[in-house]
Parts: C-alpha cells; sequence; structure tokens
C-alpha cells in the first residue's frame, strides 16, 4: 500500500465514507505530499551549510598563514643583517614574476596571430566550398530549366494534335492523345518542383552564415608551446649563467625562512644582479630568429603522450644549449619537467 493509500483510509472515517474531503482534509494531504520535497530542500541546505563551513576553516587557516608569515617577516626585517636578505629573496621572486609576464604576453601574441590565421583560412575554405557548391546548383538549374522546357514543348505538341483531333471520327485517337496529355501534365509539374526545389537549395547557399569558429587547431596548439617552450629555455639560458634561474627557483617555491643569501654585502650584490637580470629580461626584443630556430628543434623532437595531447613530453625536448651548439655550462634543467617560470599555466590546450 502506497503513501497516498494509507492516507486515504485515514481520510476515510473522518470524511463518513464516500463524502468529499474537505478543504482543510485536502490542505493536509498537499503537506504529506510535500513533505518529501522540503526534506530534500532541507538536505541540500545541509551540504551547502557544510561547505561553506568547510571553506570557512580553509580561509581562515590561509588568514593565519598569512599572520604567520607577515610577523615573521617583521622579525626578519627588524634584524638590519637579515632584512637585506628578505629584499633579496622577493627580488628573486620579482624576477621570477617579470619572465613568466615576458612569456604571457609572448604566447598571447602568438595565439592572436594563430586565431587570425586559422579564422581566414576557415572563412577563404568556407567561401570556396560555397562557391563550388553554388556552381553545382547553378548547373543543376541550367539542367533542370531545359528539362522543364522540354516537357512544355512536348506538352503544347500534344495539345496541339489533340486540338486538330476533335472530329467524331477520331474519338479513340483523342482518347490516347487525352491520357498522353495528362501524363505530360504531372511530368511538367514534377519538373516545375524540381526547378523551385533548386531554386530553394541554391537561396539557402547563399545564406548561408559564417562558419563559427570553434578555436585553435591541435597544430596550431602544439606549435605555440612549441614556441613557448623555446621562450622559456631562452631566459633560463639568459639566466642560468648567472645562477639566477635556480635561485629565482628555489625563492619561488620556498619561503623565505627556508632560504639564506649570506651578509649584507653579499646580498646587496646579489640585488644588483637581479636588478640587472629584470631590466635584460624585459629589453630583450630581437630574439625572433633564435626563438624560430628554438622551436624547430623542439617541433623536431617533440614525442607526444596521445595523439590528443598538445603539450609534448618534458623528457623528448631538446638541451636548452642545442642552439648554442650543445655547450652546457652550468647542470641543466629541464624547463618544462621543473615548471621554470609557471610555464604550466601559460601552455595551451
Amino acid at each position: 500500500m502506497t503513501l497516498g493509500d494509507k492516507i486515504s483510509a485515514l481520510a476515510q472515517p473522518l470524511l463518513g465514507g464516500s463524502r468529499r474531503p474537505s478543504e482543510e482534509q485536502e490542505r493536509l494531504l498537499k503537506l504529506y505530499w510535500n513533505r518529501a520535497e522540503l526534506k530534500k530542500e532541507l538536505a541540500n541546505l545541509d551540504d551547502d551549510l557544510y561547505q561553506l563551513g568547510d571553506k570557512l576553516k580553509q580561509q581562515t587557516a590561509a588568514t593565519q598563514r598569512a599572520r604567520d608569515e607577515l610577523e615573521s617577516l617583521e622579525t626578519l626585517l627588524g634584524n638590519p643583517e637579515l632584512g637585506f636578505g628578505v629584499l633579496a629573496h622577493y627580488q628573486l621572486r620579482g624576477l621570477w614574476r617579470a619572465c613568466y609576464l615576458q612569456l604571457a604576453q609572448f604566447v598571447s601574441e602568438l595565439k592572436r596571430q594563430q586565431e587570425d590565421r586559422e579564422r581566414k583560412r576557415q572563412l577563404v575554405q568556407f567561401h570556396e566550398e560555397r562557391k563550388a557548391r553554388l556552381e553545382l546548383a547553378a548547373e543543376r538549374l541550367a539542367e533542370a530549366n531545359q528539362t522543364l522546357e522540354a516537357e512544355l514543348q512536348a506538352e503544347g505538341a500534344l495539345k496541339a494534335r489533340l486540338a486538330a483531333s476533335q472530329g467524331l471520327w477520331h474519338y479513340f485517337r483523342r482518347r490516347a492523345l487525352q491520357e498522353g496529355a495528362t501524363r505530360q501534365a504531372a511530368q511538367v509539374g514534377a519538373a516545375r518542383r524540381a526547378l523551385e526545389d533548386l531554386k530553394q537549395a541554391k537561396r539557402t547557399i547563399e545564406k548561408e552564415p559564417w562558419p563559427e569558429f570553434v578555436g585553435l587547431s591541435l597544430d596550431g596548439q602544439r606549435a605555440i608551446n612549441g614556441a613557448l617552450i623555446g621562450y622559456a629555455q631562452l631566459l633560463y639560458v639568459q639566466l642560468a649563467e648567472l645562477g639566477l634561474a635556480q635561485r629565482a627557483r628555489v625563492a619561488r617555491l620556498g619561503t623565505i625562512q627556508e632560504t639564506h643569501y649570506g651578509s649584507r654585502a653579499e646580498c646587496e650584490a646579489l640585488m644588483a644582479e637581479i636588478t640587472a637580470a629584470i631590466a635584460a629580461v624585459k629589453a630583450r626584443r630581437d630574439v625572433s630568429e633564435e626563438l624560430k630556430a628554438r622551436a624547430e628543434l623542439i617541433h623536431a623532437a617533440a614525442a607526444y603522450r596521445h595523439p590528443a595531447d598538445s603539450t609534448p613530453q618534458d623528457r623528448s625536448l631538446p638541451s636548452a644549449y642545442a642552439y648554442l651548439g650543445g655547450v652546457v655550462p652550468v647542470r641543466e634543467a629541464n624547463v618544462l619537467a621543473e615548471d621554470y617560470w609557471d610555464l604550466h599555466q601559460l601552455l595551451l590546450g
């Protein structure tokens, strides 16, 4: 027995047999039916409350960490010897950020250029295909017009023969001609309909909207990612010889409490190098030829885990020093595997 049956059975004695339920009893029935929905809504609200409580805990923990870090910074900056280490630490992070921004600007421009090229190629292909279909439709229309003209001429000839066969002695001949004229009229109608259908199809082709651009192709994404990795390698080579690439990565991943930058004089010398490096990173403009060569090396060597991947496997990348003849003056890092300059945030796909 369902819940409705039970309620109806309980309601019968109160209703006096087959008497119609009163408005109060109908309202009671509706309340019972709505009870399940109310319980469902309550469960959803409980879930939302739990999620909000969890987010509040996470935010409270993040706020506490920020307070601890601020207090630690105040302590370090209050010490004349340690304060310069703090400055050096954050300047190294600034160097990392400068490299990231260079790559972000580079990939944004490459993406815009590639989208323009692919969109133009898509439109050219669309117009060529539509032109070919319009030419085919025009040929079919010409053929349909010829067919209709031929059918009309045949119909006219039959009508002329029928008009010339009005004598009593042409009765049987006239009957055969009338049947032929009926069939010919049907063929004329079919030819007219076919012609109109072809005209409508041609108008539909002419009014077709431009196709929507759904995004970069896989080849386009791979080309951009290869150039981006090449630029990341270029920045790495530029800074690794000064020992700043690795130190910037340590500063990016670690905290000020986990690093040591030496005495005040050493920190000042390091900060001077960092300032010059940031200026050099921002000033580099004429690198298109080197980036093109690096991208070609990467494209030739790149291997992908899956056919639909747009980012190559890190172990398939050529050396960052391959463009320079393969001479490696320092221990080389893999910019993709070690995510130099937050490269993975910028890769497409």
